[in-house]
């Protein structure tokens, strides 16, 4: 037999939890509610389990040994038994009496549930509010993980109305591609007053601001301007990673502002030990005037013909030749 499932409770039930469900049993299939032979035997059967489970001792034996081991014993291999210290004697009305302080199941409904659920019923514990910080993080801790140290102060009210301060070092462990906004729950290092316990104290990852890079889920994005000169004409990114690394980026599709760029695994660390990505976002730096000749030049070089005549090549041939002339050229040291 299983106590714990004749009583229908877990086997973490607390003694409140045995009596509760017992009380309930019990009073549904006592014989002068229900007289089938089959509630005799569940009225017996429940009453044999809260006897055991309500005995700290037959419950310890009975959890290591179970049923038999309890009733009858077991080799302790050394010759002799453990357990063996039980037998069901009480009648089960004997057991009912006892627990209600009447064999009238109607008189223990009416007249004693009150008193029973007062004894039953664990008192509340008072317990402090919860405390809440902000930890800053940077970019790069969060990248690489770390342990982070706060010192905590705790207040303690004494009986006397004294207010005791003390510090403790509280470490936050942040793995690599940790999320903003991650709490750190710490029970009990609340500030603490008589007859209240303590309540928990709470550190929150506030990521901080980066230079570079700024932090979407697991990607990182990354905002590139560009000259309009090298939106059109191509070019390449150098960009510098969390871990030191440079990557040098193409860019040679033409981009406007607010085009994206995805670099694959140049994110944020992930749990199963992959990366985010990278996100390129473009934002395009348009010159602020032109000159009559530079518009001119610039209608030239758009209505260039895709199949030029002869003379369309001469003269683009020319005009490139002395345009990136190395000593002469309008384009070398062209800044941006």
């Amino acid at each position: 037999m299983d106590y714990y499932d004749e009583l229908a409770v877990t086997r973490s039930a607390t003694d409140v939890d045995i009596k509760k469900a017992y009380r309930k049993l019990a009073l549904k299939y006592h014989p002068d509610k229900e007289s089938s032979p089959d509630a005799a035997i569940i009225f017996s059967r429940v009453a044999e389990a809260y006897d055991v489970l309500s005995d700290a001792k037959l419950k310890a034996t009975y959890d290591l040994l179970g049923e038999q081991g309890l009733k009858q014993g077991v080799p302790d291999g050394r010759g002799g038994k453990k357990g063996g210290i039980y037998s069901f004697e009480v009648s089960p009305l004997g057991i009912f009496e006892k627990f209600f302080g009447t064999a009238n199941p109607y008189a223990a409904l009416m007249d004693i549930s009150s008193s029973f659920e007062a004894l039953t019923t664990e008192k509340p514990v008072i317990k402090g509010k919860q405390r809440t910080f902000d930890v800053g993080v940077s970019l790069e801790e969060l990248f690489f993980g770390c342990n982070k140290v706060v010192e905590h102060t705790k207040k303690t009210v004494d009986e006397t109305g004294e207010v005791i301060e003390s510090v403790k070092s509280l470490t936050l462990n942040i793995k690599p591609g940790c999320k903003n906004g991650q709490r750190f729950v710490f029970d009990k290092e609340g500030n603490q007053k008589p007859n209240m316990e303590p309540g928990p104290v709470v550190y929150t990852v506030a990521a901080l601001k980066h230079d570079v890079f700024a932090r979407s889920g697991d990607d990182l994005v990354y905002t590139a301007t560009l000259p309009l000169i090298d939106a059109l004409c191509g070019t390449a990114l150098k960009i510098t990673t969390l871990d030191g690394r440079v990557l040098s980026i193409p860019v040679v599709d033409i981009v406007k502002t607010g085009s994206q760029k995805v670099i694959s695994g140049e994110g944020m660390p992930k749990a199963d030990g992959s990366k985010g990505d990278l996100v390129i976002v473009f934002d395009i730096l348009f010159p602020k005037s032109l000159s009559e000749t530079q518009r001119s030049l610039m209608k030239a070089a758009f209505f260039f013909p895709s199949k030029p005549t002869p003379a369309a090549t001469s003269a683009s041939q020319a005009f490139l030749s002395a345009a990136n002339n190395p000593t002469t050229g309008w384009t070398v040291g062209f800044k941006k």
